[in-house]
This record gives C-alpha cells, sequence and structure tokens, in this order.
C-alpha cells in the first residue's frame, strides 16, 4: 500500500491556483522531493498532505486515511517539519524533545535520535531555527511518514549533504521492512 496517495489535488489560495492537478505515489521506504520556484504550490501541497488544508479537488491519502477527518490517526503516525514552524528562543532542544515525545504514544528514544542526527551537542542548544532540532521534532513520535517541508532552504552546501545524509540513515530500506529507524536489519 503506498503511503501518501494524491490524486488530483487543486487547491486555490484567493484567486491564485496553488497547486493545479497534482496527482503523485508515493511508496515505502521513497523519498519523495518536490522542486519549484518560489509560490510554486509546494508548501500548499505539504498542507493538504498533512491536513492543515483542504484541497478544493482532488483527494488525499495518507498511510490509507483521510488526512482531515481521520486527523488523529493521521497525526500519530506522521512527523510533520513545517517550513514555519518555531519555538520560543529561550527553550532549549531537550525540552522541546521532551515536550513533544509526551504527545505520542509511540515515542522515539531521544538519545538514541540525537544520535542518528549526529548531532551530540543539540540537546543543549536553545531551539532556534536550527533544521537539525525541526527534523528531531518532526521524528519524536516515531513516525511511519515524515513530511519535511523547505528542509534544506538556506543551508550551505555542506550542511545540505549531511541533512540529506541523516535522512538517508533514518528511513526504513525496502528491503528491511522491520526495520524503524537507523541500525541493521533484524
Amino acid at each position: 500500500m503506498p503511503v501518501i496517495e494524491i490524486e488530483r489535488v487543486q487547491k486555490a489560495c484567493g484567486p491564485v491556483v496553488a497547486v493545479d492537478d497534482v496527482s503523485l505515489t508515493v511508496e515505502p521506504g521513497e523519498i519523495l522531493g518536490v522542486l519549484g520556484p518560489d509560490g510554486a504550490g509546494r508548501t500548499t501541497l505539504v498542507e493538504c498532505v498533512t491536513g492543515l488544508r483542504t484541497p478544493d479537488a482532488g483527494s488525499v491519502r495518507v498511510l490509507g486515511l483521510h488526512p482531515r477527518t481521520e486527523r488523529d490517526r493521521v497525526r500519530e503516525r506522521v512527523g510533520v517539519q513545517l517550513q514555519s514552524g518555531a519555538l520560543p528562543a529561550t527553550i532549549k532542544v531537550r525540552e522541546a524533545l521532551a515536550l513533544y515525545a509526551s504527545f505520542h504514544a509511540r515515542r522515539a528514544d531521544i538519545p538514541e535520535l540525537i544520535a542518528a542526527l549526529d548531532r551530540a551537542e543539540l540537546p543543549g542548544r536553545y531551539f532556534g531555527r536550527t533544521e537539525a532540532a525541526a527534523v528531531a521534532l518532526a521524528l519524536i513520535g516515531n513516525p511511519e511518514v515524515a513530511v519535511l517541508d523547505e528542509l534544506t532552504t538556506g543551508l550551505d552546501p555542506q550542511a545540505r549533504r549531511e541533512t540529506w545524509q541523516f535522512i538517508e540513515r533514518v528511513r526504513p530500506r525496502r528491503d528491511c521492512p522491520g526495520r524503524s529507524r537507523a541500525g541493521s536489519c533484524p
């Protein structure tokens, strides 16, 4: 079963058609990047997939669920890092991770997640807007699907490479369906 199914989705934001007849399928273990210039509708599409917006036409299914009408079930199984999310500058990453972990029944082990990020210093830092901290928050619920919006925007080439290496380490491999995160196959 595909993890994401988008069929003929359309969404207008006022007079502007942000998403026009988009269809795509994401299979388990796949990484999908949606490319386009500013204003192309990428974030609007992400918001439709995560249930933050309702498409004007078409359908979206995530893990076989409707993101708006089955919002709670989707929220438990999907991790999201949004482009415009932010936390107070005075909160440390370890505090944010503990807070977000408390929202989930299937929470990730914080030390294991930090190790997978390869950022030992991260828990003691103030949250700010670091991509590693935002990704950690998206993954703290041990999601089956992670939706990461504008993940590498503003990062230098080295930081972009490190971010993509991290994504490769934490995603399940197709040849190892029992594997949930970084590590070897059972």
